[in-house]
């Protein structure tokens, strides 16, 4: 696939970029469009904002809808062909907030097209 790949304050490229494969849980979904976040515009102008920077090529993308092209071996809920939008929010799923069901709470929550940490969390 290709992405919006940013490296560094005003350098932003478009690159081919290798998909993992397929979990039995996943979908894979083709981005048809997406938003530009502030937290977008502070790691072009600026290389990140606060404390967090850009110390690796990230994908940018966390604000994303599409079309699902292929579902996982358990997904039953989701078919090819559904329009869908995307949280950007990945619970890590073994806190105890995780655990109750209140995904929202983790304590351990990464976002897509996030350099929050090191390695960065790639985007959509």
């Amino acid at each position: 696939m290709e992405a919006l790949v940013i490296h560094a304050p005003g350098d932003l490229r478009v690159e081919s970029y290798e998909t993992a494969e397929l979990g039995p849980d996943q979908l894979q979904v083709r981005v048809r469009c997406g938003g530009i976040c502030g937290s977008d515009l502070h790691y072009y102008q600026h290389g990140g904002f606060g404390t967090i920077r850009i110390k690796e090529p990230m994908v940018l993308g966390h604000e994303v809808a599409g079309m699902i092209e292929a579902v996982g071996a358990n997904v039953t809920a989701y078919k090819p062909g559904e329009r869908i939008a995307i949280s950007p929010s990945r619970p890590c799923g073994a806190c105890s907030f995780c655990q109750q069901g209140l995904q929202n709470h983790c304590l351990d929550m990464r976002y897509y097209g996030s350099a929050m940490r090191t390695p960065h969390v790639q985007g959509a």
